[in-house]
């Protein structure tokens, strides 16, 4: 039996997944002020609603925030849009992309091996695979709690495109996961 669960568009997307519903993401925070009273000090990632991903800001040391910040806003992008993730360790990526499940011909899978933030290692390297390849790949890079959780947001939402990055080290928001789920949609 099939989810007649979709994700339409952007704005729903972000509504379930501020409120952690679609499995282990990236630790986030949607202001300056959230980051500033949380305890990480590590590297960000800076990026926002009408952002395009050419100004999308990675890695960015924690002491740099404050002067990203004013040249975002120097591009002309408010501070109220600009939202905030831990960057995420390139150097431990084992495997990233995005994959779906077709019900007749079994998942379909684009994905790199580049350790770069996923646009960037998409566009530098971009491999396919389906069905059972693609399921013994993710199955052998993924702990089997994050392919549980990849399984769950199939059942969840039919159809949809998730995209992942898998760590050879636990990552995220949910303790013992060695992938987080970037997105989820039907749109």
């Amino acid at each position: 039996m099939t989810s007649q669960n979709k994700i339409r568009n952007k704005a729903e997307f972000y509504e379930l997944y501020s409120k952690g519903l679609l499995g282990n993401r990236a630790l986030t925070w949607n202001s300056q002020e959230e980051l500033m009273q949380s305890s990480w000090r590590g590297d960000v990632c800076i990026r926002g609603t009408g952002i395009p991903r050419i100004h999308v800001k990675y890695n960015i040391p924690f002491e740099e925030v404050d002067k990203t910040i004013k040249d975002l806003t120097n591009l002309g992008y408010p501070k109220s849009i600009l939202r905030f993730n831990q960057s995420m360790p390139d150097e431990n990526l084992i495997i990233q992309g995005e994959v779906m499940d077709y019900f007749l011909n079994g998942l379909e899978l684009t994905y790199s091996n580049v350790k770069k933030p996923m646009n960037r290692a998409l566009k530098q390297e971009m491999k396919y695979a389906n069905g059972l390849t693609a399921k013994l790949m993710l199955q052998s890079a993924m702990d089997p709690s994050s392919y549980s959780d990849l399984q769950a947001l199939f059942e969840t939402y039919d159809g949809a495109v998730v995209e992942f990055s898998t760590y050879s080290v636990n990552v995220g928001d949910i303790p013992n996961r060695n992938t987080v789920f970037w997105e989820v949609r039907n749109y």
